[in-house]
C-alpha cells in the first residue's frame, strides 16, 4: 500500500512537471527509476508529439522512397519504437540516452562500412565536419554516398527516444528531441512546408496540452494557446512561402528562365513555364559541333534530379572515356561570371583561367571552383567518343555493379505503367540490344510529343506524367521521361545539363547564350562510355530560340550579341517555318557521328515535328514573360494584372483571418481607436463629459506608464502619488476639472478644454520619435 501511494505521488508530482512544461531533468531522483506504467500515452499531450515524430518520418521515408529501402527503414524504426516505449517501465533516462548514444555510433559505423571503399578512401575528420556543414546549410541527404543506408541508421535514433521519453510522461522533451530532427531535415532542405507547418502544429499541440492538463486550465488559458498555436503556424508559414514571395513579388516575377533552373547546382527541379534568355553567355572555338556539357545527375526523385557525392580537386588528366576518343581542343571564353565549363563531353584537362580551382565530380565532369570573369579564356581539352552505331549495338551489357545499381535506380513509387509503356515501345521498334532501345525511346519522344514552354507543372511523378496525361513540354521534361524510361527497363542513363552548340559565327566558332541552355540524355555502354541522346524536337525548339533572339534584337536587348554574331543588315527577322515540313523525310541516323551522340548532328536533326501554330506564328511564338499569350489563368487578368497563385491567396487571407480575429480577442481596434482620439482633437461635447472623458484618457496614459488605480483609491489621492513620481502638475489640473464635473456638476467650457488639451499634449509627450519635438512647459 505504501509503495502505491508513493506511486500516486510520483505520478502526481510528474503531472504538475507536465503542466509547467519543464523539461526533463536528468539530475532528479525520478530519472533513477523506470517508470510504472504507460500512462505517459494516454496523456493529450501524446497527440502533438505524435505529430512533429510522423513529420520527420515521413521525410525520412519520402528520402528512401527515392534511394530505396522504405520497407527496411520502416521496418527498423517500428522496432524502435517499441524498444523504447517498453523500455520506458524497464530503464532509467540515464540509461536510456546512452542507449540512444551507443544506437547512434553504431549506425554510424555501420553506415560508413556500407559505403563504397572507392569512396570510403575520401573519408577524414575534416570531410566529415564539412558534411555536417553541408547538411545545416542545404545539402540534401539524398546526396550522400549511400543515402538509403544512412536513413536507415539514423531514422530509428530519435524515435526510440522520442517513444521512451513519451512513454515516461515526459511530452515536452520527446516534443524538443523530434523537433530537433525535424529541424535538421529542415536545414537540408529535404522537409518541405507541409512537414514544418504539421512539426509546428504538433510542437504547439504538446506544449499546450501538457500545459493545460490542470484543473480549469483549458478555460482560463484556452485562447492564449490558441492565439500562440496561431502565431506559430503564421510564423513557419511565413517562413516556407515568403523568401521565394520576397524575392518574387507579384508582377514582377516573369517566371523562371530554362537557364536558372538548369544551373549547374546540386539539385534541379522540374518547373512548369518558363522562358529564354537571349543574353550572351560564352564564346567557344571547337573543333567538333556537340552540346557542351556542364553538369550529370544520377539520382530521380520524381519532381526533379539530385546529383549524390562529392567533388575533389583535379589532379592531373582525367583517363576519359574507355572507347576510341578524338582529342579536341576547345577554347572556352566567358562574357558574365561563371563557374561552369561547357564543353564535348567528355572533358580531361583545364588549362589557363580557372585552372588552379578546377574540381571534378563522381561522374567525371570537370567544374572550376571559382567564378572567371568575364573575357577571361580557359582552355579545355576532351577525350570525344567516336564510336559507330554496330559498335554500340554490339556493346556488352554486362554492366559494373556500382554504375548498374546507381543509373537504374527509380523512386520506388514509380508507376508501372512507365515500365509497361517502355517495354511496349521497344518491343514495337524490335530492339534487341540498349543501343536499339535508347534510339527507339529517343524517336519515339520526338514524334509523338510538341515542344512548348508554357506548360503546366505536374503533379506527381513527372515522367509518368509526361508519358501519359501531357501532350507537350521542353528539354527538361524530354530527357526526364527518357532516363526514366531507360532505367525502367535495366539501362544505365544519366540526366545531363549544359548547352546545346548555339550560334555558329565561324568555321569552328561558336557564340553561346542563355537560351541554349539545354538537358539531354547520357547512356552508358561498357567498353566505350556514356553516349549522348537527345530526344527532344530539334526544329520546334531551334525555331522559339531565334524567334526569341529575333525580339530582343528588334526591341534593343542588351548583351545579346558580340561582333560576330551582329547582324549587319540591321536586325535579324524570326525565322518563318513551314507548318507542313515533311518529318518522314527525317531519319534517326545509324552511326553517332564523330562524337558519339546519338543523332547529335548540326542543329541536332535527328528528327522532326512540324511546329504548332495558330494564325501564322508557333505556339513559342505566343510565349510573353513565360506566359502562353491570352492565357489569363496562367498568370495575368484583365488588362494585365497579375494573378496570385492559390498558395499565396491562402497564405495571406489566413494572416488577416488571424489578424482580424486577433485584433478582436484583444482589443486592438478599441485600443488603436482611443489612442488616437488621445492625440487627435475630437469634436465638443458638454464640457462636463468631455472633463470626465479628459481624466479617463489620463488615467489610461499614468497606468501604462505607472501603475493602475487601486480600488478605494480616490482620483485625487492616485493624481497626488503620480505627479510626485512624474514630476508634472499638470496632471492636477486635469483632476480638479473632473472633480468639478463630477461633484460639483459644473464645469466652464475653457476648463474642459484645457483638460482636453493637456491629456493632448502628454500623450503626444510620451509618443515615440513624436515626443521629442515637444518641449514640456
Amino acid at each position: 500500500m505504501r509503495g502505491r501511494v508513493s506511486g500516486d505521488r510520483r505520478w502526481v508530482d510528474a503531472a504538475r512537471r507536465r503542466a509547467s512544461g519543464a523539461l526533463p531533468d536528468l539530475g532528479r531522483e525520478e530519472a533513477d527509476e523506470p517508470a510504472d506504467d504507460w500512462s505517459g500515452f494516454a496523456d493529450p499531450a501524446v497527440v502533438g508529439v505524435a505529430l512533429v515524430t510522423a513529420a520527420y518520418l515521413g521525410v525520412f521515408l519520402e528520402a528512401t522512397d527515392v534511394v530505396g529501402g522504405t520497407a527496411e527503414t520502416a521496418a527498423a524504426v517500428a522496432v524502435a519504437g517499441v524498444s523504447g516505449a517498453v523500455l520506458a517501465r524497464i530503464v532509467t533516462e540515464r540509461t536510456a540516452v546512452r542507449l540512444t548514444a551507443v544506437l547512434f555510433a553504431a549506425g554510424l559505423v555501420g553506415y560508413s562500412l556500407a559505403v563504397p571503399a572507392s569512396r570510403r578512401a575520401l573519408f577524414s575528420v575534416e570531410s566529415v565536419a564539412l558534411d555536417v556543414v553541408s547538411l545545416l546549410t542545404g545539402l540534401s541527404i539524398l546526396r550522400l554516398a549511400v543515402a538509403d543506408v544512412w536513413v536507415l541508421a539514423v531514422a530509428p535514433v530519435p524515435t526510440f527516444l522520442v517513444a521512451y521519453l513519451a512513454g515516461r510522461g515526459r511530452h515536452v522533451g520527446a516534443t524538443a528531441v523530434a523537433g530537433g530532427t525535424l529541424g535538421f531535415l529542415v536545414c537540408t532542405g529535404d522537409a518541405g512546408g507541409l512537414a514544418a507547418l504539421v512539426g509546428v502544429i504538433g510542437a504547439a499541440t504538446a506544449a499546450g496540452l501538457s500545459t493545460l492538463s490542470t484543473p480549469d486550465a483549458l478555460r482560463s488559458h484556452g485562447d492564449r494557446f490558441a492565439a500562440v498555436l496561431a502565431a506559430m503556424i503564421l510564423v513557419s508559414a511565413t517562413v516556407t512561402v515568403l523568401p521565394a514571395g520576397a524575392a518574387q513579388p507579384w508582377g514582377a516575377d516573369r517566371g523562371p528562365t530554362l537557364e536558372s533552373s538548369l544551373g549547374a547546382g546540386d539539385e534541379v527541379e522540374v518547373v512548369g513555364t518558363t522562358r529564354l534568355s537571349p543574353e550572351v553567355r560564352y564564346e567557344i572555338e571547337s573543333p567538333v559541333e556537340s552540346n557542351w556539357h556542364v553538369a550529370a545527375y544520377d539520382t530521380y526523385t520524381g519532381d526533379g534530379w539530385v546529383r549524390s557525392g562529392e567533388r575533389s580537386t583535379l589532379e592531373g588528366k582525367l583517363d576519359g572515356p574507355p572507347g576510341e576518343a578524338t582529342t579536341a581542343n576547345v577554347t572556352v571564353t566567358a562574357r558574365t561570371e561563371s563557374t561552369a565549363l561547357p564543353a564535348p563531353w567528355q572533358a580531361v584537362d583545364v588549362r589557363e583561367a580557372g585552372a588552379s580551382t578546377a574540381q571534378v565530380d563522381e561522374r567525371g565532369t570537370i567544374r572550376l571552383g571559382a567564378a572567371v570573369r568575364p573575357g577571361e579564356e580557359t582552355t579545355v581539352e576532351s577525350r570525344v567518343l567516336d564510336a559507330e552505331a554496330a559498335q554500340l549495338r554490339n556493346a556488352s551489357t554486362e554492366y559494373d555493379p556500382a554504375i548498374e545499381e546507381r543509373y537504374t535506380q527509380l523512386p520506388e513509387s514509380t508507376p508501372d505503367r512507365v515500365g509497361e509503356r517502355t517495354e511496349a515501345i521497344v518491343e514495337a521498334a524490335d530492339a534487341e540490344n540498349p543501343y536499339d532501345r535508347a534510339a527507339a525511346i529517343e524517336r519515339y519522344l520526338i514524334e509523338e510529343y510538341e515542344y512548348s514552354l508554357a506548360v503546366e507543372e505536374p503533379d506527381g511523378d513527372v515522367a509518368d506524367a509526361f508519358l501519359f496525361e501531357m501532350d507537350a513540354g521542353y528539354c527538361v521534361y524530354f530527357a526526364t521521361t527518357m532516363v526514366a524510361m531507360l532505367r525502367s527497363q535495366g539501362v544505365p542513363a544519366q540526366f545531363a545539363t549544359g548547352y546545346s552548340e548555339g550560334e555558329r559565327v565561324g568555321e569552328d566558332r561558336y557564340v553561346v547564350r542563355g537560351q541554349d541552355a539545354h538537358a539531354w540524355v547520357k547512356v552508358y555502354f561498357p567498353g566505350h562510355g556514356w553516349v549522348a541522346f537527345d530526344p527532344t524536337p530539334p526544329n520546334e525548339r531551334d525555331t522559339a530560340r531565334s524567334e526569341r533572339l529575333a525580339e530582343a534584337r528588334q526591341s534593343g536587348e542588351t548583351g545579346v550579341d558580340t561582333e560576330e554574331s551582329e547582324p549587319s543588315d540591321g536586325p535579324t527577322p524570326a525565322p518563318e517555318t513551314d507548318a507542313s515540313t515533311d518529318a518522314e523525310n527525317e531519319t534517326l541516323p545509324e552511326a553517332n557521328g564523330s562524337n558519339g551522340t546519338a543523332g547529335d548532328g548540326a542543329g541536332d536533326a535527328t528528327g522532326t515535328d512540324t511546329s504548332i501554330t495558330e494564325e501564322g506564328f508557333s505556339q513559342e511564338r505566343l510565349i510573353q514573360n513565360g506566359t502562353a499569350a491570352g492565357a489569363a489563368g496562367a498568370g495575368e487578368g484583365e488588362g494585365g494584372l497579375p494573378i496570385p497563385s492559390r498558395e499565396t491567396v491562402a497564405y495571406w487571407l489566413f494572416v488577416v483571418t488571424v489578424g482580424v480575429v486577433g485584433a478582436r480577442r484583444l482589443g486592438l481596434g478599441a485600443r488603436a481607436r482611443r489612442a488616437v482620439r488621445i492625440r487627435v482633437p475630437w469634436g465638443r461635447g458638454d464640457p462636463a463629459e468631455d472633463a470626465r472623458r479628459a481624466y479617463a484618457d489620463l488615467e489610461r496614459l499614468l497606468a501604462r506608464r505607472y501603475r493602475d488605480r487601486r480600488p478605494g483609491e480616490t482620483p485625487r489621492a492616485y493624481l497626488d502619488a503620480m505627479s510626485l513620481r512624474d514630476g508634472d502638475e499638470r496632471v492636477k489640473a486635469v483632476g480638479e476639472a473632473y472633480e468639478r464635473a463630477t461633484y460639483a456638476g459644473s464645469v466652464t467650457r475653457a476648463e474642459a478644454d484645457e483638460a482636453r488639451r493637456t491629456v493632448r499634449r502628454l500623450a503626444l509627450e510620451r509618443t515615440p520619435v513624436i515626443g521629442r519635438l515637444f518641449d514640456r512647459e
